[in-house]
């Protein structure tokens, strides 16, 4: 059962009626029945408990609890990647929420056709993804665009890395944002890689074999993801050692 369902707006504390796409999965797929509790949240850090109390047609009857914040993460991972086909794509953008990914950027590059804009099955995949592994914070998803226009773009995070075979394994983040690119199968275009040097992304392996794009993506975030919190949870012990 999914841990966390989302709305567009929470309702206030107290009494309060559920409509729309929420209320039809949690009493017909997930059959719901009076007492049960479930988390709402805005995808945005709010979050609520609710009681279902009863149904009828397309509205759920529940009682709310008080509202809780739920504190950002330290550590922003964007990764901007040519989406694969079909499955492959929407199978990244799943274990991508599930991994920790806060921002995906999808691009087409001189190597890969645009894919079409699949933003809307993109919107559902994350936040089926994010209620599953209860994530507070639902991940963000740019709109599609070229890799040249990305890259020249003076809004990115100031920390960007390239995945490039060869090339040192990713190195501690410091809070805040960071942005890893994964080239297409068959890699970026030499002019495409160039651009990135040009603009101030730095080269990052992922280890020895050659991964396609949705796996370098998912390796790559989990790598700078779990690095970066492992050496805080040491800082951590160290400075409670020292005391």
């Amino acid at each position: 059962m999914a841990r966390r369902y989302f709305v567009d707006t929470l309702p206030l504390s107290g009494p309060a009626n559920l409509h729309g796409e929420v209320v039809h999965h949690l009493v017909h797929v997930m059959r719901v029945s009076p007492g049960d509790h479930v988390t709402l949240g805005d995808g945005r850090g709010l979050e609520c408990q609710a009681r279902i109390e009863g149904h009828h047609k397309d509205t759920l009857h529940v009682t709310v609890a008080a509202h809780t914040a739920v504190v950002p993460p330290l550590l922003r991972v964007h990764v901007a990647f040519a989406p694969p086909r079909f499955t492959r794509a929407e199978w990244l953008f799943e274990h991508g929420t599930e991994v920790g990914v806060a921002v995906f950027h999808p691009l087409w590059t001189e190597r890969t056709r645009p894919q079409g804009d699949r933003s809307d099955r993109w919107q559902k995949i994350v936040r089926a993804a994010a209620g599953q592994c209860d994530r507070a914070w639902l991940p963000e998803i740019r709109p599609l665009r070229s890799v040249r226009e990305f890259l020249v773009d003076p809004k990115l995070p100031r920390d960007r890395r390239i995945a490039q075979g060869g090339a040192p394994k990713p190195s501690l983040v410091s809070d805040g944002d960071v942005l890893l690119l994964v080239g297409p199968e068959g890699g970026l275009a030499p002019d495409e890689q160039t651009l990135a040097l040009k603009n101030g992304f730095a080269p990052v392996g992922l280890g020895p074999n050659v991964l396609r794009t949705e796996t370098a993506a998912l390796v790559g975030a989990s790598a700078l993801l779990l690095f970066t919190l492992g050496t805080h949870v040491s800082d951590t012990k160290a400075d409670s050692a020292k005391l």
